[in-house]
């Protein structure tokens, strides 16, 4: 089915992160984006509108998105309806039961547009990728190394930091919050973050917000380094969702351990896609075996029996 002919339910309970999603769906020629603020409302919309396939957070209120497709795969009107959940983290067991219940993809969070857009054409044309979209890897960047973006107004702070890291990861440089937004809301965003506090325009307590409100960032490590060192601001910065503040002038040593750290974490994340698609792609051939042995069964029945 062409996004032109194909509505889509959005079911994200973060406003912010629902609309930046509706966009780029509808940017990408959706004919029609339908917005739920929780599973309640999900389902009041499934059972009222004609929906073609259905994209919802696990964490939402009400009910969640397992809840969801639990309630929709045991009604005949929308059992088949193809499904994709976002998670920001899924454990073993609740991916082995989305699995059970049908479900057709799963994106682990942050993701960029590039991938959601590539499943969910896949879902649609059922693994046929469709004219015109060519299939992104299942894990952005995964055969390369680790990127980290340094943002910071100041060259020389950029040459420091971005030199200690350098041997590494991938290094990427920002001197200003917009540009720092443009990279990690692209198709090639960072692992990790950076961040100058302190800077002309937009600063980066400016720019940490505006990074959890899109889905290509939302749960992108971030390290604030800074020159203010007063309690208030570090706070503010950790309430932004920032994972450690460092001040300036910083400890080369002690900073290059946090982040390696926290890239062990970063890689912890794409596992889980890569855990989840293998157990989707092994129960899908379970299902295939069944099946070919029910044919080769009756096949090899005696005739009227």
């Amino acid at each position: 089915m062409h996004p032109s002919q194909t509505t889509v339910l959005l079911a994200e309970s973060a406003g912010a992160m629902r609309q930046a999603l509706a966009s780029q769906l509808e940017a990408a020629g959706f004919a029609r984006v339908l917005q739920a603020k929780d599973g309640q409302r999900a389902l009041q919309i499934l059972r009222s509108e004609p929906v073609q396939v259905v994209l919802a957070d696990i964490d939402m209120p009400v009910h969640n998105g397992l809840e969801v497709l639990e309630a929709m795969r045991a009604e005949p009107r929308l059992a088949n309806l193809p499904f994709l959940l976002m998670s920001g983290g899924l454990d073993r067991a609740s991916a082995a039961k989305a699995i059970q219940l049908g479900i057709d993809d799963l994106l682990i969070k942050p993701f960029t547009t590039r991938r959601l857009l590539e499943r969910m054409q896949r879902v649609l044309t059922r693994g046929v990728a469709a004219p015109g979209v060519e299939p992104a890897p299942d894990v952005d960047g995964s055969a390369d190394r680790a990127t980290l973006l340094v943002v910071d107004d100041t060259p020389d702070n950029l040459q420091l930091m971005a030199g200690l890291f350098r041997d590494r990861f991938k290094v990427k440089v920002a001197q200003s919050g917009e540009k720092a937004l443009s990279i990690c809301q692209s198709d090639a965003p960072p692992d990790v973050i950076l961040l100058d506090v302190m800077m002309p325009g937009m600063d980066g307590f400016e720019v940490a917000r505006r990074l959890r409100e899109h889905h290509t960032s939302e749960y992108t490590p971030i390290i604030f380094v800074t020159a203010i060192t007063d309690e208030m601001a570090r706070h503010k910065g950790l309430s932004l969702g920032a994972i450690d503040y460092v001040f300036k002038p910083i400890d080369p040593e002690l900073l290059k351990l946090r982040v390696g750290n926290l890239m062990v974490y970063v890689e912890h994340r794409k596992q889980l896609q890569k855990d989840f698609d293998l157990l989707r792609e092994n129960a899908q051939l379970r299902s295939e075996v069944q099946r070919l042995r029910g044919d080769l069964q009756r096949l090899q029945a005696p005739a009227g029996a």
